[in-house]
């Protein structure tokens, strides 16, 4: 992903990087809370203690400054993420079976822990074309080491295109966890199912389509 900087000024002195950092975090906890629409630069002035000339000295306006929250929560996220998957895949000693468990339960356990802040941005994407692109782009660059990191054991998977497999697996996973988040745990069915059940019961539905 893109860097924040060209949507912000960076600032020099550390007053004014401190005041950068609780402007972004204040904003993002100010867009869980209102969501787009409630989301104005007064009130986050009044909650950061940044006046509105500092605010318009570091970003153009609203969406600039919107989109460097977006920007700065996904690289975070994404940092996360990928240190699982790869902190799982550099385990020496596991059964390939018992390494994907692992990865699926990885991806989908990182979703679901960040869904409060994922929920928000995935919300909007349908109607904010950059953040449904930029959105696309992350999901597709993790679908990529998914599927490396999967297909070090494609030799023992019985499915005849382990590249297809896994693809349908990182869908399945991803899709299911996001519907989750942006609709909760009873859109689909009333039936009460915990998260952790669900992602156990994803990766028995993966592990038996795989191998």
């Amino acid at each position: 992903m893109a860097s924040a900087d060209p949507l912000i000024r960076p600032p020099l002195q550390r007053r004014s990087r401190e005041s950068l950092e609780r402007l972004l975090q204040t904003g993002l906890e100010l867009l869980q809370e209102k969501g787009f629409d409630g989301f104005t630069l007064q009130e986050l002035s009044q909650r950061a203690g940044v006046s509105i000339g500092s605010i318009y000295g570091r970003v153009e306006g609203r969406e600039a400054l919107i989109m460097a929250i977006y920007e700065r929560a996904m690289q975070s996220i994404d940092a996360e993420e990928h240190a699982k998957l790869e902190q799982v895949q550099s385990l020496d000693g596991l059964a390939p079976r018992e390494r994907v468990q692992r990865l699926i339960t990885a991806a989908a356990e990182t979703m679901l822990a960040n869904g409060d802040v994922l929920g928000v941005f995935m919300r909007q994407a349908p109607v904010n074309s950059e953040i449904l692109s930029r959105g696309a782009d992350i999901s597709r660059a993790n679908a990529r080491i998914f599927a490396r990191a999967l297909l070090a054991h494609r030799d023992e998977m019985r499915h005849p295109d382990p590249e297809l497999a896994v693809d349908v697996v990182w869908r399945m996973i991803y899709c299911t966890i996001a519907r989750r988040i942006t609709h909760g745990p009873r859109f689909e069915s009333t039936r009460p199912l915990s998260d952790e059940r669900l992602v156990r019961e994803l990766t028995r539905a993966a592990l038996g389509y795989l191998f």
